[in-house]
């Protein structure tokens, strides 16, 4: 991957990551308070990835990782690609209280979590930074 399209691509990453991580801590303390206690972070990340309660995050999760793939990604192809993911983010990162289960998850979220809140307008600051 060219320089240019890494300078674009992973502020967008880092942000849709940092939203990521707020979102299953709003969810790990929802779980928690109807389960009981997770004893560490590796049996989260086995709920996380296991339990049908975080499957709704599981689009965020592919996009993440379509995004590291990219990163070492030398083809001809990888400004499309780029440019693709970068749509991918804005359609999927867009709260919706009548759109997908994801979108619609997500809105709640935003509302009520300030630490999501914040996670969400610094990725839209990102969002808008890469598409210039």
């Amino acid at each position: 991957m060219t320089t240019d399209l890494a300078d674009r691509l992973n502020p967008m990453r880092d942000a849709v990551l940092g939203l990521h991580r707020e979102l299953l801590a709003a969810e790990r303390i929802a779980w928690e308070a109807m389960n009981g206690r997770v004893p560490g972070n590796a049996e989260f990340l086995q709920l996380a990835i296991n339990d049908p309660w975080f499957q709704w995050l599981r689009p965020m999760t592919a996009l993440i990782a379509a995004m590291d793939e990219a990163m070492t990604d030398d083809s001809v192809e990888a400004g499309l690609r780029v440019t693709a993911l970068i749509a991918a983010a804005r359609e999927l990162l867009h709260p919706n209280d009548v759109g997908s289960d994801f979108q619609q998850r997500y809105f709640e979220f935003v509302q009520r979590s300030p630490d999501v809140a914040v996670a969400h307008g610094i990725m839209m600051r990102e969002l808008l930074s890469a598409t210039r």
